[in-house]
C-alpha cells in the first residue's frame, strides 16, 4: 500500500500539473526516488504496488511517472497500458526503471509503451536526465509521441555502457 502520506498527500489537496508518480515495492528505492525529486522541487506521490499506482493515477494526471518493473498484484507493463488508456495519461511520459536484465526489460518496456528505461542502480545525474527529457517531451510539441527506436537506440547505448 502507498505511504499514508502520499495517499493524504494525493486526496487532501490538488495535484499539480508537475507532479511525478513513483511507484515501487522497495521502499529504499521508491522513498529515495522521491527524495531526489522532491529535493529538485517536484511534487511526488509514492505508491508501493499496482493497485496503489492505479488508484493515484485516478487521483489526477501527472507529468510523468516511474514504475518499478518488480510492483505486485499486475505487472508494470499492465500498469502502463492502463495508464495510457486513460485520456488523462494518453501522452504521459512512463519511466521504467528495474535492477533486472536491462536489455530484456528495456525491449519490452519500450513495446509497453514506456517513454525511457533506467537502469538499476542510477545515479540521480541520470533519473533528472531521464525525467528532464520526459519532461521536455510534453508542452507545445505535446502532440508528437516520441520516437521509440530513438529512445529506444539511446537507451540500450546507456544500458551497454553501464
Amino acid at each position: 500500500m502507498a505511504s499514508s502520506a502520499a495517499s493524504q498527500g494525493a486526496s487532501s489537496k490538488q495535484l499539480s500539473e508537475g507532479a511525478i508518480l513513483v511507484a515501487d515495492r522497495d521502499e529504499v528505492s521508491r522513498t529515495g526516488t522521491a527524495s531526489i525529486l522532491r529535493r529538485l522541487g517536484f511534487e511526488v506521490i509514492e505508491a508501493d504496488s499496482s493497485r496503489s499506482a492505479l488508484a493515484q493515477a485516478r487521483q489526477g494526471s501527472y507529468a510523468c511517472a516511474i514504475l518499478d518493473l518488480n510492483l505486485v498484484e499486475m505487472s508494470a507493463f499492465e500498469v502502463c497500458r492502463r495508464l495510457l488508456a486513460r485520456t488523462q495519461w494518453s501522452w504521459t511520459p512512463v519511466i521504467f526503471t528495474s535492477s533486472r536484465q536491462p536489455r530484456l526489460d528495456l525491449r519490452v518496456s519500450m513495446q509497453a509503451g514506456g517513454f525511457a528505461y533506467l537502469p538499476k542502480p542510477f545515479r540521480a545525474d541520470h533519473l533528472m536526465a531521464v525525467v528532464g527529457d520526459a519532461l521536455a517531451s510534453q508542452g507545445p510539441m505535446r502532440q508528437v509521441k516520441p520516437n521509440r527506436e530513438l529512445v529506444l537506440a539511446r537507451a540500450e547505448a546507456a544500458a551497454a555502457s553501464a
